[in-house]
């Protein structure tokens, strides 16, 4: 039985990345004998197991033949006579298709630290290539979405996609093939992808790949117009400059949608976005005009917005929305985040105390509503020209 290092981990350690998750392959090995060492199988009929100690998956070579449409329609063979050069052909690409062999299951120590390498992923990391290992690349569509978010984790070290896998990519699309996909599983590839540093470059990837008409047929409709597509890429690098949550680099990426609710919606449901997601996605398409000219706000908008993000019980929401106004457009608000600090106090010195005993039902809640509407009108009045902020660029919070 022969234990290989393989995958991602190998890639990254060959290019001087951070090594987070380490996967193995056993060679030779069988059900029982995995087993028999304490470790736990990840399904009833799939031949990867988790180790006892490290929890790191090790997963017995295999085959796997396309028995249908669609990411999951496999069949496996893990049977012991599958070679490791059978296993690593079914990968994604040449990169992550390196392998090192280690001393044993229970020792992820090298033997002698000699990368295998079958299918030229060594001469494609050395010329930044991210090029399919096979034809059988074809058979998974969810490779799509994974190159390219492994192009927009690797693009700033100077990574290209290979021409004749990006056509590879784009046929996949063209045919439908992603439609297979879980909305679920499309959600966490985006996800994970805008999360990068780069992330605007997966957008990108499939934008210039005809890829995203196929998967967000709205948005890709609005990249149509050069200016809109160059914006939107902008706003959500500025997004992943910044280190902006993923609900922020939402917002930027949906930007040219906020004057069409239902393509917005379209969008967030073919993706099967997150409540908490697509909830701030709508907060930002409501109100971000309003926080971008906050110069030129009346008292009846700025006590609208506090209530509906309830800022008056906890700004958290609402102070997101300022930065990620100030990622939108680049540069700072005119008013400082000190100001609508102001205006919330102002708004909370209203209170039933204020309120005289005698009124009842509506009546006590019109009665708040217009003394609060008269204090924040005093408060625009009497700090129109404070808290200006020079627009320098984004400023730290």
């Amino acid at each position: 039985m022969q234990i290989y290092l393989v995958g991602g981990a190998v890639r990254d350690m060959l290019l001087g990345l951070p090594v987070t998750d380490k996967d193995f392959v056993v060679v030779g090995g069988n059900q029982n004998t995995m087993l028999s060492h304490g470790f736990r199988q990840v399904g009833a009929d799939f031949p990867v197991f988790l180790h006892p100690d490290t929890h790191n998956e090790y997963a017995l070579a295999r085959l796997e033949r396309k028995s249908g449409t669609g990411h999951r329609a496999f069949c496996i063979d893990a049977n012991e006579s599958v070679r490791l050069q059978d296993d690593l052909l079914r990968r994604d690409l040449t990169i992550n298709a390196l392998a090192i062999q280690v001393q044993g299951l229970n020792d992820d120590t090298p033997i002698d630290g000699t990368v295998v390498d079958f299918y030229g992923g060594l001469a494609d990391l050395h010329n930044k290539i991210l090029r399919h290992v096979s034809p059988a690349f074809s058979e998974d569509p969810l490779r799509v979405l994974r190159v390219a978010r492994f192009y927009a984790r690797l693009s700033p070290l100077g990574f290209v996609i290979d021409d004749t896998t990006c056509t590879l990519m784009t046929d996949i699309a063209s045919r439908g093939e992603l439609a297979t996909l879980s909305r679920e599983r499309i959600w966490a590839e985006f996800a994970r992808a805008l999360m990068q540093p780069h992330g605007h470059q997966f957008i990108s990837c499939l934008q210039d790949n005809e890829i995203l008409l196929h998967i967000l047929p709205t948005l890709a409709q609005t990249f149509t117009d050069n200016n809109s597509y160059a914006a939107v890429l902008a706003r959500l690098q500025h997004a992943c400059k910044q280190n902006a949550p993923l609900d922020v680099r939402f917002a930027m990426l949906f930007s040219n949608l906020y004057d069409n609710k239902d393509n917005l919606n379209d969008c967030l449901t073919r993706l099967n976005a997150p409540k908490a997601i697509s909830q701030f996605v709508h907060a930002f398409a409501n109100y971000h005009k309003i926080l971008l000219n906050l110069e030129n706000i009346n008292a009846e908008q700025l006590l609208t917005m506090i209530e509906h993000t309830k800022a008056h019980k906890d700004d958290a929401l609402l102070m997101l929305l300022y930065d990620a106004c100030q990622i939108y457009q680049d540069k700072s608000i005119a008013y400082k985040k000190s100001w609508l600090n102001d205006a919330i106090t102002r708004y909370q010195s209203v209170s039933m105390a204020n309120i005289n005993p005698t009124l009842t039902g509506k009546a006590i809640g019109d009665e708040l509503t217009r003394l609060r509407l008269l204090q924040l009108t005093k408060f625009l009045q009497s700090s129109k020209h404070t808290h200006i902020a020079p627009n320098q660029g984004i400023q730290p919070s």
